[in-house]
């Protein structure tokens, strides 16, 4: 209020009280004015209450909107705090994920700021090889790393898996080759998840048939929820990419193992058309048949080479794993995975099919620092003839530790073979065999109380997880043979 609107205010209140004091005055005299008076006093009395009950009001409309101004300030700060969330997370998902796996991810975006705070920072692309040979020179150098734990404790394993373990024998003998030198004698088995039952899931697997290569795929399943595409397409046509390659290369003189493997990987991602993205192993043996075992493996599917004692028959625990592969995370439940992403062409038939979200997503991500072909880690694994290797997606890894793939390697040799000789090893089925580990993997997919490597990985990175990990289940059994010159 100006000085000269206060004035005016005193100047009112003290001619007010001089007013009041003369009606008074006149009220108690005896003068013909005093029911003038009497009336003059009633009027300037409701006129005082009718302004003092004004600012009472006033007073209380102020208060209210002080308050209401208070709250939608804390509104405010709410909602940009949440936006800050928003941008912090995006931050750090661009930083730790890949395009495809920024918004590929089957855990929740709280729990995904929690697990990328406990993981180091993504090395540059060029530091990315040294971690790959560091990584297979230390595991060259410890081949026998878990013992099996001999014949399965009573009640440990259902009958019926121990049966089926029992029962691997083959019934017809093996065609004889018509080439010399090594082979891979496979057989392969799926279980879906059983929500995904009615489409048969999203993994995928080949396996060359002259048993020069095998391999396996695991689709990422939230293109079909958040986009309405099959995540299985992607995968399928990868490893039939890898296979139409793998046939191609099967008897190309001088190609290493290793390089065949990363060969195969490659073209079979260059043959793929469809959108989505998926984990990937390829197996190889090397085409000058001497007998080495070319590995490319990107994400988090494994491979195991199980291997025994001559003596097995008479000493327990003689099964091992020889060699194995490492997974490659980003983070936790976040692996490496190679994707086929929408190019700026495809953006306009996309949003006239309703796909917008889609668009949104890639454009969001970028394309610096996507997967790929030649990030995968390559190894070279001498094989031997009797040598077992089990090819799974991270739904049998995650389930089964590897000292349990070789208690349950121990039931099937010791139920399959008759006597010492390695070629005895012809005598498994591959495909019983990979019957049998699918089972055992979705039997511990099921325990809510057992303890999984799913469950300890969860907990290095500050998770609680008990249980198994229900998922999509794949496995390819190899059964290494030489057919002789």
């Amino acid at each position: 209020m100006c000085a000269s609107g206060l004035e005016k205010s005193n100047e009112k209140v003290v001619n007010t009280k001089v007013l009041e004091k003369q009606l008074q005055k006149l009220l108690a005299g005896s003068s013909h004015l005093q029911v003038h008076a009497q009336a003059s006093l009633k009027l300037l009395m409701r006129k005082k209450l009718r302004s003092k009950i004004g600012s009472r009001f006033e007073a209380k409309l102020d208060k209210f909107d002080g308050k209401l101004e208070e709250k939608l300030e804390n509104k405010e700060n709410e909602l940009e705090s949440k936006l800050d969330y928003e941008d912090e997370l995006e931050n750090k998902l661009d930083v730790k994920a890949t395009p495809a796996s920024q918004w590929m991810r089957q855990i929740s975006a709280p729990a995904a700021v929690q697990q990328m705070q406990e993981v180091k920072e993504v090395q540059p692309e060029e530091e990315r090889p040294v971690m790959r040979r560091e990584a297979k020179s230390a595991l060259l150098h410890h081949s026998s790393t878990c013992p099996g734990y001999g014949r399965p404790t009573p009640g440990f394993w259902p009958s019926f898996v121990v049966e089926l373990f029992q029962n691997v024998r083959r019934e017809k003998p093996v065609e004889a080759a018509s080439e010399s030198g090594f082979r891979l004698m496979c057989g392969s088995f799926q279980m879906p998840h059983p929500q995904k039952a009615s489409t048969g899931g999203e993994d995928s697997l080949f396996v060359c048939p002259n048993g020069s290569a095998a391999g396996v795929a695991d689709g990422v399943g939230e293109w079909q929820w958040r986009f309405g595409l099959d995540p299985r397409a992607f995968a399928d046509e990868l490893m039939f990419g890898v296979k139409t390659a793998g046939e191609h290369t099967r008897s190309q003189a001088g190609l290493l193992a290793e390089a065949r493997a990363r060969l195969m990987l490659s073209e079979g991602y260059q043959a793929t058309s469809s959108f989505g993205s998926a984990t990937a192993l390829v197996a190889a043996l090397d085409p000058n048949g001497e007998g080495k075992l070319g590995v490319a493996n990107l994400g988090d599917s494994g491979l195991r080479v199980l291997r025994w004692s001559e003596s097995f028959v008479e000493t327990p625990n003689a099964v091992h794993i020889a060699f194995r592969t490492l997974e490659q995370q980003h983070a936790f439940n976040c692996p490496f995975q190679l994707a086929r992403l929408p190019e700026p062409k495809d953006y306009e038939a996309l949003r006239e099919k309703g796909m917008a979200s889609l668009v949104r997503a890639v454009e969001r991500s970028g394309r610096t620092s996507q997967d790929l072909p030649s990030h995968a880690d390559a190894y070279t694994f001498e094989v031997q003839e009797g040598d077992v290797v089990v090819l799974g997606t991270d739904g049998f890894f995650d389930n089964l530790h590897d000292s349990e793939v070789c208690q349950l390697a121990q039931v099937a040799m010791e139920a399959t073979f008759r006597n010492k000789e390695k070629s005895a090893a012809a005598q498994i089925d591959p495909t019983r065999l990979a019957q049998a580990y699918a089972e055992a993997a979705r039997v511990r997919s099921e325990d809510t109380a057992a303890r999984t490597p799913f469950g300890d990985l969860a907990r290095q990175a500050g998770l609680q997880h008990m249980g198994g990990k229900m998922d999509d289940i794949s496995v390819v059994v190899a059964v290494v043979v030489k057919a002789k010159p």
